[in-house]
């Protein structure tokens, strides 16, 4: 119960006394997790009603700021008397404002929201997209699509959707923000007073997602060095007993980085794979070349970015810049890949100097993780995994190679089976036979009650 409470409508407070009973009914309830198809509907059931909690309470926001309550107790708006009531910081009161404006123009996935088929980290990421005034107009447009993504996608993968609708949507402002962040590229070390540094700096989205690849790549090594010296020492119970946490062996990645000349180090070998769609390409060179640009079309960008006709990213699904990347094109740094409709590499051209060519990176740009259901290993760090086994007939084709993580790579050994659908999805399929159900699956369910 609210303290001080003075709500006039007895049916909301009536609606919470009885979520109260009900959380405290499910506090002591004990989760049966026997089954693996019982508990993947045990938490999306449980997800889409904090889902559907969570969107009343952004509508509890917009019913304050529409009778103007907030000003009884001085309060100078709804998000303050909202963040005071409430307890929240700062930045959680302002994310709720932001998607209540946003869901006012965006009634369908507001709907979605209520019922719990898209979560307050979909929601939120969209009406971060809303937030650029420059593309607000033209995201309404497009609700159905974004509403399929947030839907359909894993959130990584929603992320890309967003930010290459809106690279392609708002040019100019992408553009801006390329030779913005070049301008202001910049490396600093501060000292504090105790003696320590901090490492502060701006990166292009380019030689940002060039570096994290090749710090990732140090951490790993050593990482592995840990390893290797605990399972010497201490045999099968090596995980208990690693030298270093992960955010020391990134420092001390970071460090031989620096201090280190590259050449025989882990980094050397390190190559950061860019792929990008031809129409992408061509129509960033054509802008740098001076040509007319072609008119926008919101909703045929999002379609075409669901289909899978335009992306740019690294081969791990790191978001890159597409004008940089023409730039270094021009400078010769990448080459060609052509995918077709079914996400299947046709064509790797000529290297120029940033790929080695080979069946194995072909299937690797095919996706940017593993492509087990849930898992995000990104494909860098995966295998190229025979969908159909080899022992079975499955050629080595990229129509029949996917990146799988280690793990899942020798779990296909123990009776799993994976397929490549029509659509191009990937279908994985338990030894007992019944498919593996996907995120998708709980959400489209009809509710309880």
């Amino acid at each position: 119960m609210f303290v001080g409470s003075t709500d006039t409508k007895p049916e909301a407070a009536t609606a919470i006394a009885t979520i109260a009973a009900g959380v405290d009914q499910l506090s002591s309830a004990e989760f049966d997790t026997t089954d693996a198809t019982h508990t993947a509907s045990l938490i999306a059931g449980l997800e889409r009603e904090c889902r559907r909690l969570q969107a009343a309470q952004v509508e509890l926001l917009a019913a304050v700021e529409r009778s103007g309550v907030h000003s009884t107790d001085g309060h100078f708006s709804a998000k303050i008397m909202i963040r005071h009531h409430a307890q929240l910081s700062g930045a959680e009161a302002a994310q709720r404002q932001r998607v209540q404006r946003a869901l006012r123009d965006l009634p369908e996935i507001a709907h979605a929201y209520r019922s719990g088929q898209i979560g307050t980290c979909q929601v939120r990421l969209i009406s971060k997209v809303w937030s650029n005034p420059r593309v607000r107009a033209a995201l309404p447009l497009c609700e159905q699509e974004f509403l399929f993504a947030a839907t359909n996608l894993e959130f990584p993968d929603l992320d890309l959707f967003c930010r290459d609708w809106v690279e392609a949507v708002d040019a100019d402002g992408a553009h801006s923000s390329a030779e913005r962040q070049w301008r202001r590229r910049d490396i600093r070390l501060p000292q504090d007073f105790n003696g320590s540094w901090k490492l502060d700096g701006r990166l292009t989205s380019i030689d940002g997602a060039r570096f994290n690849e090749i710090l990732t790549s140090l951490t790993d090594a050593e990482r592995l060095a840990d390893i290797a010296a605990a399972q010497a020492e201490h045999g099968d119970d090596w995980r208990n007993h690693l030298a270093r946490t992960s955010s020391q062996l990134r420092y001390d990645a970071f460090i031989k980085l620096v201090l280190s000349p590259p050449s025989g180090s882990a980094a050397a070998g390190v190559v950061t794979n860019i792929v990008i769609d031809q129409q992408s390409f061509d129509e960033q060179l054509a802008a740098l070349c001076g040509a007319e640009p072609e008119p926008v079309i919101p909703d045929r960008i999002a379609t075409a970015i669901l289909s899978g006709a335009r992306y740019c990213h690294t081969a791990d699904g790191t978001w890159v810049n597409p004008s940089e990347v023409v730039a270094e094109a021009l400078a010769g740094h990448v080459r060609r890949v052509v995918i077709n409709s079914r996400g299947v590499v046709t064509d790797v051209g000529r290297r120029q100097r940033l790929f080695s060519g080979s069946p194995r990176l072909a299937a690797m740009l095919q996706s940017v993780r593993c492509y087990w259901h849930g898992c995000w290993a990104p494909a860098s760090k995966c295998d190229i995994d025979h969908l159909v086994p080899h022992r079975d007939g499955g050629e080595t084709t990229c129509e029949n190679g996917k990146s799988a993580c280690r793990f899942h790579n020798l779990l296909k050994e123990s009776g799993y089976r994976a397929r490549r659908r029509p659509d191009g999805t990937i279908e994985i399929i338990r030894p007992d036979g019944v498919p593996i159900p996907t995120h998708t699956s709980h959400w489209q369910q009809a509710r309880a009650g």
